[in-house]
């Protein structure tokens, strides 16, 4: 049986944020991409809610809100709460913080990323192998 490794909630955050994005349906490499998120979030009528996240980042209640409370407190997401449940947003900042350093962080985590996508095909969002 392979060994299950623990993974932080850094990790996650990144996977959360790059699914956050996604709902966006923008790329990374447009140029101008913060000022499109943002004409994007205006006019965004999708949601992702937090079970959305958890099963991204295919994880525990726990985790998934101590993830969603660290891009919150950083600046890279909001949660909003209505008669539905809740909406988590990426914000213009988590754009900013995605574009700069979503290579740094691919390359960072490949194993972590491999290993998250062992069983089930990789998501759009997070790229190829």
């Amino acid at each position: 049986m392979p060994e299950r490794r623990y993974k932080g909630y850094r990790i996650y955050a990144y996977i959360a944020l790059a699914r956050l994005f996604a709902e966006l349906d923008l790329q990374l490499q447009q140029p101008d991409v913060v000022a499109r998120a943002q004409a994007a979030l205006q006019r965004l009528e999708t949601r992702v809610s937090k079970e959305e996240i958890l099963h991204a980042i295919r994880s525990n209640s726990h985790m998934t809100e101590k993830v969603i409370e660290h891009l919150v407190a950083e600046g890279f997401a909001e949660v909003r709460k209505d008669e539905r449940g809740y909406d988590v947003r990426i914000t213009p900042s988590g754009v900013e913080h995605l574009k700069r350093y979503d290579a740094f962080y691919r390359d960072l985590y490949r194993k972590e990323l491999q290993d998250h996508t062992r069983y089930v095909p990789r998501p759009d969002y997070l790229g190829s192998t």
